[in-house]
């Protein structure tokens, strides 16, 4: 993937996203359509991002690095700053539509849309890490804590405590 693609490709994901994780079905078909091992890769740049301080969206940081070295991260940083700025342009034109109640439906349409988006992908990305008994339960506990509405940091502590006593077993 050449880094002008990469750069496309993610500015994509993070217009239409709106942020966040609502970008990973977005850039998950993009990867799969470039022909690099998506769902590793997502998973890889997941876990790495989700651990980092700062917003859950800078995952994008790290795919980009993954997918072009440093350059990569360098140009997914670019991409993901891009939209915000935009945002600011587009928000004076939202203060005036705002009051209109088709506007407002278009709104909760695509709020909708990035739901149903997220939910093939999350499967497709659990399929994929459930691979052993280990990761199984991992996705397992990993759901429970977001049905629970657990803080991340509790989902990173367990996960950290699973992998040591698993790494450490005989």
């Amino acid at each position: 993937m050449s880094l002008e693609h990469l750069f496309v490709s993610i500015l994509i994901a993070s217009l239409i996203g709106f942020g966040g994780m609502s970008s990973l079905p977005i850039l998950r078909g993009q990867l799969q359509n470039a022909g690099l091992p998506a769902d590793s890769l997502l998973l890889n740049s997941l876990a790495i991002g989700n651990i980092a301080p700062g917003p859950n969206g800078l995952y994008l940081v790290v795919v980009g690095y993954f997918v072009a070295g440093a350059k990569g991260g360098c140009v997914a940083a670019l991409a993901i700053l891009l939209p915000p700025f935009l945002v600011i342009l587009l928000e004076r034109i939202r203060k005036r539509l705002l009051p209109l109640r088709r506007f407002r439906a278009v709104m909760h349409s695509l709020s909708l849309a990035v739901v149903a988006l997220l939910i093939p992908s999350s499967v497709a990305l659990a399929t994929h890490a459930a691979t052993d008994i280990l990761g199984m339960g991992m996705v397992a506990m990993g759901t429970t804590l977001l049905l629970l509405r657990a803080p991340p940091l509790a989902g990173i502590g367990i996960a950290l405590l699973v992998g040591l006593v698993a790494n450490y077993m005989p």
